[in-house]
């Protein structure tokens, strides 16, 4: 039987990742009835109240699958991010990031702060060889918070990405243990090849 995973509390200079509580129904809910996060993720477009409820109390129990946070940042909630199992025994062991921050919290670095505590947990606590990132082809600012993080410029791979029954072209990025850990080009060259590879998609996001 597969051990499950702890949910460590983690600190940063101005975050906090903790398991998810009751006081974060509400601004969960919040989050995913706004406008980018119905764009840029899966969660259903009709959510209720309810629906936040039970994924906060689903994520909030230890898994084998996924590690789930609740990020805060001054004593609020600002968004969540997960850390999902994707690899195997013997040192060869892999994850990947999935995160959606609050929008009261975009533009301040949180996200970028929260993927550096779970990145240096899953190369050091973890032992993990590779975190991996995924995201719609033309989601900037998921790819800035793991940019910031020292992950590759993203190679972009046609229908990756299930969302929501149409298969869409796909940004995917792999930061290996060991990589520097800082970024590997300045934001506008980075920018400027995400923009070329927008151009080019045939199912951007």
């Amino acid at each position: 039987m597969t051990a499950t995973l702890a949910i460590p509390t983690l600190h940063g200079p101005t975050v906090t990742l903790r398991p998810h509580t009751a006081a974060d129904i509400e601004p969960v809910l919040e989050r995913a009835v706004d406008a980018a996060c119905r764009r840029w993720t899966v969660v259903p477009l009709e959510y209720t109240r309810e629906m936040a409820r039970e994924y906060v109390e689903e994520i909030s129990r230890e898994r084998e699958s996924e590690v789930s946070w609740a990020i805060e940042r001054e004593g609020r909630y600002a968004g969540t991010i997960d850390l999902r199992v994707r690899g195997g025994a013997q040192g060869h062991g892999a994850g990947g990031l999935g995160f959606a921050t609050h929008q009261d919290a975009r533009g301040r670095g949180v996200m970028s702060e929260a993927v550096g505590l779970v990145v240096d947990h899953a190369f050091g606590h973890l032992g993990y060889e590779l975190v991996q990132w995924e995201a719609n082809v033309g989601n900037y600012g998921s790819y800035k918070a793991v940019w910031r993080n020292g992950f590759p410029l993203p190679v972009a791979v046609p229908a990756l990405l299930d969302h929501r029954g149409v298969m869409t072209d796909g940004w995917h990025s792999t930061l290996w243990r060991g990589d520097p850990r800082e970024p590997v080009v300045p934001w506008d060259d980075a920018y400027a090849v995400l923009r070329r590879q927008v151009s080019a998609a045939r199912r951007p996001g």
